[in-house]
């Protein structure tokens, strides 16, 4: 069953949250996933964690078609497009998206689950910090006396 199966089995989903919800939910599994000790406490948490991360995906995708670096030349020629503001944020999702599989579906030593959890959550609060800081700082009010 692939991931996108998998999100219509979480209520908050079809709610269609936000990118910082999302973005935080996705830090949420990831710490619940640290104190996980074997396969079968990780699977659960990692379906979950799946359909989020696709969602996010989904999100960014969408979210970067206003965030593209644009580059000008000459002002005759028209702009060159040089890549997306949330690059970086979109391959750290990727990243979590192929370390949750691996926890998903692949059997390996134990001694390696809490490297994997460790640096699934440290790549998933880093993805996060990408997407909620920059929202945190736009609603910011400032009153002045």
């Amino acid at each position: 069953m692939e991931n996108q199966s998998f999100s219509q089995l979480y209520s908050e989903l079809s709610l269609n949250p936000d990118l910082p919800t999302l973005a935080e939910r996705c830090k949420l599994l990831t710490e619940i996933l640290l104190d996980c000790t074997s396969l079968p406490q990780t699977q659960p948490v990692c379906r979950c964690l799946g359909a989020y991360l696709e969602e996010v995906k989904t999100g960014l995708t969408e979210s970067m078609r206003d965030f593209q670096v644009v580059e000008f030349e000459d002002a005759e020629e028209p702009p060159r497009y040089k890549e997306w503001m949330l690059e970086d944020t979109e391959t750290k999702c990727d990243y979590c998206r192929a370390l949750n599989h691996v926890l998903l579906i692949s059997h390996f030593d134990r001694d390696m689950l809490p490297h994997l959890t460790g640096l699934l959550h440290d790549i998933a609060h880093s993805m996060a910090a990408d997407v909620i800081t920059p929202c945190r700082e736009k609603t910011v009010i400032h009153i002045i006396p």
